[in-house]
């Protein structure tokens, strides 16, 4: 690979982030997620600024699908993890949306 750019480094930053990320998700560990998901924003914000002006020759731009795949793939793992318990949430919520307005109509 040719030199290195600042933008593999900054998809290379976000691979042990998502890694972790997928760590706790399988763990259970929520409250960790949203400082690691805070980190990996402000990775892609940086990304979104760098990506436009710097060019990658053919050997970085493989390397960057290939960390691509990789943050695909814990992202979708996570998914897969939280998608569950945010469902399990928004239940829990409707749920008592419905019985404090049955408190309400009826009184306590």
């Amino acid at each position: 690979m040719g030199s290195q750019s600042e933008v593999i480094h900054c998809y290379e930053q976000l691979i042990p982030l998502a890694a972790r990320m997928h760590e706790l998700a399988r763990a259970r560990e929520w409250g960790a997620l949203p400082g690691l998901e805070t980190q990996c924003s402000v990775i892609i914000e940086r990304l979104k600024v760098i990506e436009q002006f710097e060019g990658l020759d053919d050997d970085q731009r493989l390397h960057k699908y290939r960390l691509l795949s990789r943050l695909k793939a814990d992202r979708d793992a996570i998914v897969a993890i939280v998608s569950p318990q945010v469902a399990q949430l928004g239940a829990i919520l409707e749920s008592l949306q419905r019985s404090r307005g049955l408190q309400q109509i009826y009184g306590q």
